[in-house]
């Protein structure tokens, strides 16, 4: 529910603004000045705060508060911050630079804006008037603009983000944050939303408060230079990065270089600077070095190779860029883009024109969600680094959304989040970033039973629809680690709509059929399902294209009734579990009848295609079990002929190998993907082998997974940890120690060659597995068992 002052609060912006100029995104700046007693009376002073698309809110020039985070049109969310800590007796100033993304053309794919522009601030303290209102002073910052999309490098693919920018140096507005600039020719701002007599007209900004924390900015400095090309020498460059050791460029001259940071980092960049009127500086954003392709720029995706991401003698970047002109040349000036950049290499390119530019400080805020992450292992080398390696992937694409990849897109699509939230759980107690991921794509339910792919949203997007599945994974997930009744009950009404969408599809074979024809049934990146030049005919077996059908759909449908089957018995619907489980019998005979000859599992009806995917989910949905699952799993992984999975399905697979026994024997091999892309540099876990595009994406992280549950074996026995189960698989190593967080308290698992060490921080219940030994335990609160080894 809604605060009262959210009736009463009124949005300002800058008058004469027309939308169909904005293309795609323009900059406003906003001012209120203001005095400060000093009384000692008032202990603070909320103020509550929200952007039409996003601000950033400034006090006396300090950094306070960015937002409003992100979500959809029906949950707009405001940020409160307490400014007095920011105050000083005397004259203030509030002040504000906003984003305005279109509403009619596409800017960010993961930013929304409503039909207006808006900007507000609330503030209830009596005597203090800094609320919105056409006394604020505005001004729209034409010197910083976003990049349209007619000048991107289409070699990356399309433009998700639009935040890159070309800004001027001005002396005009130097020091617009601080109270004693002068912003008497700044005009006031006009009211936004005004009510109409006697209609029931409602704010496009229905306001709810942020519900997670904010992101931190955390100060960090790059850690050298890699190459240069001109008149400094490294040396110097690597003394500037980490030193501020001042770099003159002098005029005339163009200088390059690339500098790095230690791994993928997601931060905002900062560069000061002084004098060097007419010089040009390009940032540019990179992942890592890959093959030169001839050209620095296309107006078409190409194919892109890289194997080691830090071979900058063989590779070169290829990024996003940002421009910065100095047009002034003052004494002191600073370029920071609005928006955070992805990056674990940036090339710097200098031209100095009619006067020396002299670099002070390149350096950066990082910013990520700020999780607190309590579950740490140590166990051998290889899996202490890629531990290490999957958190960092996990908190690079992990911001105000779960995120795809932070370089490329930031999006939230529900198959990637399902895995990062399940992730998420297995390091940390917090779950405000997952409850409201669950939310977001709930409120997203369409008229045909779906949630949207991809959620939030700032352009519609293609639809997706196995994805809507991988939700019913998210509620059953959060079941069984939290066991909170309240959410599974909220989220029943949009699971039966999203099986029901696929119910209404089952053909007269019994298996699940043709989607609607302007979605996309994405399964997978694989290269055998690749169509030249149509995207959306990709990444799905042919048989689905010729037959309407795809083996995978239907069961993919069955692994979800039987998760949605669990959670209808967990909150007791016992007759709706029932009845999902019977639609999930029929579904396995159909299957087993049109899609399975010769001892395998084909990729549709009457088709002679085969894939992974389809013996996996044929393991997972119990479509076959027993000696003839495991015989199924071998074949599957030791058939080469058959399509194979990307990183996104690896998860899966570590599934089905568990389900029929073979985790111990396959473990090892099983990790050569990740063994692979430590070989080739990486510092967080690519997209998948076959694509070069993403080199972090949180699908990949399931070695978070796979460490947690399965080599130190820590997982629910009961929704909610009532009861923990720990199966620690003592063969993949000599000797390992470990402490993991459940909703019942932390527990700490350790062995050696002879013996298995359990310690809980809480009363606990747990079933204690060893060797074919399942035993049920009681653990005291800081008490240590000892268990023999067999």
């Amino acid at each position: 529910m809604a605060p009262n002052w959210t009736q009463s609060a009124q949005w300002i912006w800058a008058p004469g603004y027309h939308e169909e100029d904005n293309q795609p995104g323009r900059y406003f700046l906003f001012r209120k000045r203001f005095n400060w007693p000093g009384t000692d009376d008032i202990k603070e002073i909320p103020v509550h705060v929200s952007a039409d698309s996003r601000y950033r809110l400034f006090v006396n020039g300090q950094r306070v508060s960015f937002g409003p985070c992100k979500s959809y049109m029906e949950r707009w969310h405001f940020e409160t911050v307490d400014i007095l800590p920011y105050l000083v007796k005397g004259e203030n100033v509030l002040s504000a630079r906003v984003l305005r993304y279109s509403s009619i053309t596409a800017g960010s794919s993961s930013i929304l804006s409503t039909e207006l522009p808006g900007f507000l601030l609330h503030c209830e303290i009596e005597g203090l008037s800094l609320s919105t209102d056409t006394t604020w002073k505005c001004l729209e910052e034409y010197t910083r603009q976003i990049i349209p999309h007619s000048e991107w490098n289409y070699i990356l693919g399309p433009p998700f983000l639009s935040n890159n920018e070309r800004t001027t140096e001005s002396s005009q507005l130097t020091g617009w944050e601080s109270s004693d600039f002068d912003d008497s020719a700044w005009k006031n701002a006009v009211l936004q939303f005004r009510p109409v007599k006697m209609l029931p007209i409602q704010s496009p900004w229905k306001l709810a408060p942020r519900p997670i924390p904010e992101l931190p900015e955390v100060h960090g400095r790059f850690d050298g230079a890699v190459k240069c090309q001109g008149t400094v020498a490294k040396e110097h460059w690597t003394s500037f990065l980490k030193e501020d050791r001042v770099v003159e460029i002098p005029s005339g001259q163009t200088i390059t270089v690339d500098i790095e940071s230690e791994s993928l980092t997601t931060a905002f960049v900062i560069l000061q600077c002084s004098g060097g009127k007419g010089s040009t500086v390009t940032l540019l954003y990179s992942e890592c070095y890959e093959k030169d392709l001839g050209v620095e720029v296309a107006p078409f995706p190409m194919p892109r190779s890289k194997s080691n991401r830090a071979d900058s003698s063989k590779g070169r970047l290829y990024g996003m860029k940002d421009i910065y002109t100095v047009a002034d040349g003052q004494s002191e000036h600073t370029f920071e883009p609005f928006w955070f950049r992805a990056f674990r290499y940036i090339q710097v390119q200098i031209t100095a024109a009619e006067e020396p530019l002299f670099l002070k400080s390149l350096t950066f805020r990082e910013t990520f969600y700020p999780l607190d992450v309590l579950t740490d292992v140590q166990a051998n080398t290889e899996l202490n680094e890629i531990w290490k390696i999957s958190l960092r992937t996990l908190q690079n694409c992990r911001h105000e959304t779960y995120e795809d990849c932070p370089f490329y897109e930031q999006n939230q699509f529900a198959s990637d989040s399902r895995l990062q939230m399940l992730f998420t759980y297995q390091i940390s107690s917090d779950d405000k970033l997952a409850r409201k991921t669950l939310q977001e794509f709930h409120a997203s339910q369409g008229p045909d039973g779906l949630i949207k792919a991809q959620f939030p949203a700032g352009f519609r997007s293609k639809q997706i629809p196995q994805f809507s599945l991988y939700w019913i994974a998210m509620v059953y997930d959060h079941m069984n680690y939290f066991a909170d009744v309240s959410v599974a009950r909220r989220y029943l009404a949009t699971v039966d709509g999203i099986l029901n969408h696929f119910d209404e599809r089952i053909t007269n074979l019994g298996l699940v059929g043709r989607f609607d024809e302007d979605t996309w049934p994405f399964i997978d990146w694989v290269p055998e399902w690749f169509v030249p030049g149509k995207i959306f005919e990709s990444c799905m077996p042919r048989a689905y294209t010729n037959t309407g059908m795809a083996t995978f759909n239907t069961l993919l449908y069955i692994v979800a009734l039987m998760q949605a089957a669990e959670v209808c018995n967990f909150v007791g619907r016992r007759d709706t579990a029932a009845e999902y489980s019977a639609r999930a019998d029929d579904l396995r005979k159909a299957v087993n009848k049109h899609c399975f000859e010769k001892g395998i599992y084909t990729d549709g009806p009457s088709t002679q295609e085969y894939s992974q995917h389809s013996q996996i989910f044929a393991i997972l949905s119990e479509t076959v079990s027993g000696n003839s699952a495991r015989d199924l799993m071998l074949r599957a992984l030791e058939d080469k002929t058959l399509a194979q999975c990307s990183y996104s399905m690896q998860f899966y697979l570590f599934r089905a190998v568990e389900k029929v026994g073979l985790y111990n024997k396959l473990f090892p091999s099983l990790m050569a993907p990740w063994r692979q892309m430590i070989e080739d540099n990486l510092t967080t876990w690519a997209e998948h082998a076959n694509n070069a595009r993403s080199d972090c994406h949180g699908w990949s992280a399931s070695p978070v997974h796979e460490i947690v549950t399965q080599v130190f074996g820590v997982s629910p026995a009961q929704p909610g940890f009532k009861r923990v189960r720990i199966a620690p698989r003592m063969e993949l190593l000599d000797s390992a120690r470990g402490k993991f967080v459940t909703p019942s308290g932390d527990v700490s698992v350790a062995w050696t060659k002879e013996t298995l060490e359990v310690k809980a921080s809480a009363d606990l219940e747990a079933e204690v597995v060893i060797g074919e030994s399942v035993s049920v335990q009681h653990f005291e609160s800081g008490k240590q068992v000892v268990f023999a080894r067999k």
